[in-house]
């Protein structure tokens, strides 16, 4: 049976991919983080996974599903031996004919904030079936499936997420004012980190004072602002390092670094190495 060693699917050639994963194939790709340039749905048949999605850590385990939206990073730290994962994703331009962020709008904050859902059983054979279906298709190389059909199962499946992420939704408990603006600052912080770095120009988008920003963050969160920031700052740093051939100094630029040098010293700051010890470590 074919595994899912392509997994980093998004080609030009290539609209959508579906696999199984029955060897660690997903925690072999994505041993260092790697941002995802499409979108990527994981559906956990049994054993465990445990990854990074963006700053936060997860634990996948049977009939959990999993939305990666594009341009998230994904850190697999550690599968089972007995894992076993379905795996369908689609590239941004089929999302876009699909209208995905229209159709996602409604809880999109909330595929954010919860990546991880847990489905009952009967949902989880449910979307199965979507999944098997998706495989099935992909392995059949004699026939180009068809784009409007894959756009019309992709729906389905966000309607399906989006229908769970609803119901949770309306039934879990509020967030108080400062859980409410560490949760605006994180979205903001991946809006903006590759370009702005300083306490007060996020202070400045919530509309409070850099001292309140620090204090709240640090009441709810026991981290400093400036930690939030460097973590997503450093996670893009090393997936570039290790998955692209940007030379160092492109790397820092893309990240608004003044120079190589002010980039080696953060970067060794929050890793402990350089930037090109990194890149040449295993």
């Amino acid at each position: 049976m074919k595994q899912a060693d392509d997994i980093n699917f998004l080609k030009p050639d290539k609209n959508f991919m579906a696999e199984i994963d029955m060897t660690g194939s997903l925690g072999r790709l994505y041993h260092y983080p790697q941002r995802i340039n499409g979108c990527l749905f994981i559906l956990c048949l049994r054993g465990e996974c445990e990854m990074t999605i963006h700053l936060s850590e997860h634990k996948i385990q049977a009939n959990n599903i999993v939305t990666i939206l594009p341009d998230s990073f994904i850190h697999v730290h550690r599968q089972s031996p007995d894992c076993r994962l379905y795996m369908v994703g689609f590239s941004k331009e089929l999302l876009n004919s699909a209208n995905f962020f229209s159709t996602t709008m409604s809880y999109l904050a909330s595929l954010i904030e919860n990546p991880v859902m847990v489905l009952q059983p009967e949902a989880a054979m449910l979307f199965g079936e979507y999944f098997r279906l998706l495989i099935k298709m992909r392995r059949m190389e004699s026939v180009n499936p068809n784009k409007e059909l894959i756009s019309a199962i992709l729906l389905t499946i966000l309607h399906g997420v989006g229908s769970i992420h609803q119901n949770i939704e309306t039934s879990t408990r509020t967030f108080n004012r400062g859980e409410e603006i560490v949760k605006r600052l994180v979205q903001y912080i991946i809006k903006h980190y590759s370009k702005e770095r300083s306490v007060s120009f996020y202070a400045d988008l919530l509309h409070i004072s850099p001292q309140h920003l620090s204090t709240t963050v640090n009441k709810v969160t026991g981290k400093t602002v400036t930690d939030i920031i460097a973590k997503l700052v450093i996670t893009d740093a090393e997936a570039k390092l290790k998955s692209t051939d940007l030379t160092i100094q492109e790397i820092a630029y893309s990240l608004n670094f003044p120079d190589i040098s002010f980039f080696g010293k953060y970067f060794k700051r929050y890793t402990g190495m350089s930037p090109k010890q990194y890149r040449e470590s295993v």
